[in-house]
């Protein structure tokens, strides 16, 4: 509750209100959060890149954040998790899925967290990163950052927001299994929300739709099974060159790349490229507003 009046309190100060999220990547798809007022679990985009030998994990939270604020508390009683499947098979042969999800996955309902990085925040000491699954003592080589950044997303509305994020980097050795191949996907939760997923990130500009909702609160092994759709996961074979939809790197727009109507005819002044320039070095994310 601290957190919330602190939110407020830098809107006060800054004279501003708060300023309606744009619908696109994953910035407003989930209406109980959004009911709730539980912003800081509300997920607004996923990226999956390498850097070299290292893979990057970075996720987005609250679209809310007012502009001018320039510091910012995670809640205490929110966790943040990355999931990466290695082992489910690929296929790459199908040009509609390719386009669309990235790829084809086998057996989506097999899909299982082979490793996970959860993040939880507390008031005293700060965030905390606890990891299951990686190879030997990967995650001493694992460098970790949480806080404000500028909001990544490539698309007018989002021009001079912030957002709050966290992010990964580690040996990708670390995490690859038997294969090239990973799926990814990304989850908050609060205690507001029943069961184990508040809100859930995987491919950007697919689970805001109308039609996708569902997605956000169910585990991706269970979309083709209750909803009869492909796992909403970024599929990164990291093989290939990491441009969207195969990962997705800081610099891919998005919304050009997808072309989607319902998305492009709100996205004025429309941007190919992020309002401030990103790193060049970890975090990557551009420092923010």
């Amino acid at each position: 509750m601290r957190h919330r009046t602190k939110i407020a309190r830098w809107a006060a100060l800054a004279g501003l209100a708060f300023v309606a999220p744009s619908h696109a990547s994953d910035h407003d798809d989930t209406n109980e959060l959004k009911a709730l007022m539980r912003h800081e679990a509300r997920i607004t985009d996923l990226h999956v890149f390498t850097r070299g030998d290292r893979l990057v994990l970075s996720l987005c939270t609250n679209p809310t954040i007012p502009i001018g604020a320039t510091e910012y508390a995670f809640p205490a009683d929110l966790t943040l998790r990355f999931a990466i499947d290695n082992d489910s098979a690929v296929h790459f042969d199908d040009p509609g899925d390719l386009a669309v999800y990235g790829g084809t996955i086998v057996t989506p309902e097999h899909i299982e967290e082979d490793i996970v990085f959860e993040i939880t925040f507390d008031k005293q000491k700060g965030p905390r990163l606890q990891t299951r699954g990686l190879r030997g003592n990967a995650d001493k080589e694992a460098r970790f950052f949480s806080g404000l950044r500028d909001d990544p997303f490539i698309r007018g509305p989002r021009i001079g927001r912030n957002v709050a994020a966290v992010v990964i980097e580690l040996p990708l050795a670390a995490v690859l299994g038997t294969q090239s191949t990973l799926l990814v996907w990304a989850t908050s939760k609060v205690p507001e929300i029943h069961g184990p997923v508040a809100d859930l990130a995987g491919r950007s500009l697919r689970s805001q739709m109308p039609e996708n909702l569902a997605l956000n609160t169910m585990h991706p092994r269970d979309h083709m099974q209750q909803l009869g759709v492909p796992p909403d996961v970024v599929i990164f074979d990291t093989e290939r060159p990491c441009v969207f939809p195969n990962g997705r790197d800081l610099n891919d727009d998005v919304v050009t790349m997808v072309n989607d109507a319902r998305i492009l005819a709100n996205d004025a002044p429309f941007p190919t490229a992020n309002d401030v320039p990103f790193l060049n070095t970890f975090p990557y994310l551009a420092p923010p507003q």
